[in-house]
């Protein structure tokens, strides 16, 4: 649900009573939490807000945070209802709801959106009727995996648990709500590492296997009786000696050539394991020098041009060699046979491919031998990926208007409430349809009747107003706001918005430094700025500056121009939203 980016509608700070309400509708919700740990989940030292949020389904859901982690989640549709955990709720409290168990290797699949299936589980000895627990179709569950108990990822049941056991291992088994790496995970500012709990299952077999078995038993004791109803003879039932040391019996039933399609399941299984088994057997270091090379040659004969040469060995190899490696493969040329790129390298200018030089300790990148037969019969395995369209990085500024009590008689008759957020065409719409509903409009003139009297506030003696007139003083009345979105991700800023400010001042030893304010406004993280500013040989760090309600980032010297040219380029900032050229250093005559 929360895979592809979201909008917020609304985020308000909860009150004292409103955080009360919503710790007894917890623990209504969640009857194992006892009250002290809600207290813990949502401490009242911390921040608690609610945020209203608009799924790319459309569908509204809200999200209550504590110190802007998210906690819990509220769903109020038709086949989602109440509250849920989020997964960092989970891993303080992994017990909280009922769990699947899945293997690490499905946790890249879920968090691309797909939902578990049945084949993927993992169960804790022979499946039973059991197994799958006592639930009915849509029951919230969470998902941790065999390594590890903690859960990552929430959904709701897509089968009864009887429905599960009788599937004999196929088709989908939970609905995937909310999974670790999703775009509710990004609201927080710094990635949390999922947490060791220990291992789920000690001794498992995975749930196609252990259905198969058991659906084979039950096989085996119906094909053991007749078409009446009676056991079979001998003459039906055909006894063999094993060829085993053992001796033991096998007994043969004819049967149709048909494979069931359990059967069919659990074949595909065994493949997977001999060709696991195969895998293993491979030699790590020698895999790893032929994906080193396969790496290397489709960087020379792709990714690099004549133009980029002469080059550094260290950024060839990081942007044009590891760059060029084949999704689903890690290359670490630590783990092949040449340890460091300089001896591969050699190697290679053996072989006559590449021409290098080393100066005072730094190796470069002279020259490719792009007529080299390697280079000329390469054949390049996978097919290239098609790139998809990323989200523009530039902030996108809207003007829009938070709804204030004043107005709220009026927009929930519109489905508005307190606290969301307009923009102008909107507010322009629902009031248009406000007055032709109410025959209010005669023209360009509207008759204020009761209501919108007590909204606008008119004199007593004032019995009409032009539209125009009644939608600005409307407006009037509403909270002004700014949307600034960036990557797909909306914040709200109450009142003016506030420009990056670039100032000049001087510090110890009369030395001049630059300082940036208001970056986070624009989605611009201030640790990512200072790296960027480092570029140019000048240190920058954050500091707070006296005065300002947020900090800044410092830069040695009078960088104004650069730091202008930053904003504008990488960042794609309007320039109407820079304030401090005028303390950009003037060019001599």
């Amino acid at each position: 649900m929360f895979i592809k980016p979201f909008k917020v509608k609304s985020n308000n700070q909860l009150k004292g009573t409103e955080r009360k309400r919503l710790c007894e509708e917890i623990l209504q919700a969640f009857p194992k939490l006892k009250d002290e740990e809600v207290q813990n989940l949502l401490k009242k030292k911390d921040a608690i807000s609610v945020m209203k949020i608009v799924t790319h389904s459309g569908s509204v859901v809200k999200v209550y945070c504590t110190a802007k982690i998210p906690m819990f989640l509220h769903f109020d549709l038709p086949n989602l209802h109440g509250y849920f955990p989020t997964i960092y709720t989970l891993w303080q409290h992994p017990e909280l709801m009922y769990n699947f168990t899945t293997r690490s290797v499905v946790i890249s699949k879920l968090s691309s959106g797909a939902d578990l299936m049945l084949p993927g589980l993992v169960l804790d000895g022979p499946a039973t009727f059991h197994s799958f627990g006592k639930m009915q179709k849509g029951t919230p569950v969470s998902i941790n995996t065999d390594d590890n108990k903690a859960p990552f990822a929430v959904g709701i049941t897509a089968l009864s648990s009887e429905d599960m056991y009788m599937s004999g291992g196929r088709g989908k088994c939970v609905e995937i709500i909310h999974v670790i790496g999703d775009c509710l995970c990004q609201l927080l500012d710094k990635p949390v590492i999922r947490p060791e709990l220990g291992k789920s299952i000690k001794d498992f077999n995975t749930s196609v296997d252990s259905i198969t078995d058991e659906l084979k038993k039950e096989s085996l004791s119906e094909k053991g009786t007749n078409k009446d109803g009676g056991k079979l003879s001998d003459d039906d039932l055909e006894i063999k000696l094993s060829p085993s040391n053992d001796d033991s019996l096998q007994i043969e039933i004819p049967c149709s050539n048909e494979k069931s399609p359990i059967e069919e399941n659990s074949n595909e299984i065994v493949d997977e394991n001999e060709s696991t088994n195969m895998e293993e057997n491979k030699d790590p270091v020698q895999e790893m020098d032929k994906l080193l090379e396969y790496c290397f040659l489709k960087g020379c004969k792709m990714s690099i041009k004549k133009g980029d040469l002469p080059m550094l060995t260290s950024n060839f190899f990081k942007n044009h060699v590891m760059a060029v490696c084949p999704p689903g493969q890690t290359l670490d040329i630590k783990k092949s046979s040449y340890k460091k790129v300089s001896v591969f390298l050699s190697k290679m200018k053996e072989k006559g491919l590449v021409d290098t030089s080393v100066l005072k300790g730094v190796e470069s990148l002279l020259a490719i031998k792009t007529n080299h037969p390697l280079l000329q019969n390469l054949v390049i395995n996978e097919e290239i990926p098609i790139k998809q369209q990323e989200l523009s990085t530039a902030p996108v500024i809207a003007e829009c208007y938070k709804v204030t009590a004043n107005v709220v008689p009026l927009l929930s008759l519109f489905g508005f409430e307190k606290g969301d957020i307009m923009k102008r065409a909107d507010i322009r719409k629902c009031f248009t349809d406000y007055v032709k509903k109410e025959n209010l409009q005669n023209g360009k003139i509207i008759k204020i009747n009761p209501q919108l009297a007590g909204i606008l506030k008119t004199k007593e003696s004032q019995e009409t107003l032009t539209m125009e007139d009644g939608i600005n003083k409307f407006i009037g009345k509403m909270t002004h706001t700014h949307g600034v979105t960036v990557g797909g991700t909306t914040s709200f800023f109450t009142g003016k918005l506030e420009p990056i400010e670039i100032t000049v001042t001087t510090r110890t030893n009369n030395k001049k430094v630059t300082l940036v304010n208001n970056l986070e406004i624009f989605g611009i993280k201030m640790e990512e700025f200072s790296k960027e500013c480092q570029g140019i040989g000048a240190s920058a760090t954050i500091t707070d500056v006296p005065g300002k309600k947020t900090p800044s980032v410092l830069v040695q010297g009078n960088q104004v121009l650069y730091v202008f040219k930053l904003l504008t380029e990488k960042y794609q900032i309007n320039k109407n939203y820079i304030k401090g050229m005028e303390f950009a250093p003037k060019k001599k005559k």
